[in-house]
């Protein structure tokens, strides 16, 4: 998970103070964009990485069951199934 909020932080980072540079802001107001921009991306990329882990347990117990439910529901003669 650290590396979620190293790589948020980061992207907001970079692109906060790239586009207030290019605003054409001064160096000191940069800095300070770009500070929230890294609270704010790292704070994002979080939030997805907990949504993407939510669906992929979600997906994984889904799948489960299915298998659990195929399995309790074999044919009586194993024999006829192709």
């Amino acid at each position: 998970m650290k590396f979620f909020l190293l790589i948020g932080g980061f992207l907001g980072f970079v692109l906060s103070f790239l586009a207030s540079w290019n605003a054409g802001n001064a160096p000191s107001s940069c800095v300070t964009a770009a500070a929230i921009g890294c609270l704010v991306g790292a704070t994002l990329f979080r939030a997805l990485h907990a949504v993407f882990f939510l669906t992929v347990r979600n997906h994984i117990l889904n799948e489960i069951g299915r298998q659990r439910v195929e399995a309790t529901a074999a044919p009586v003669n194993p024999a006829a199934v192709i």
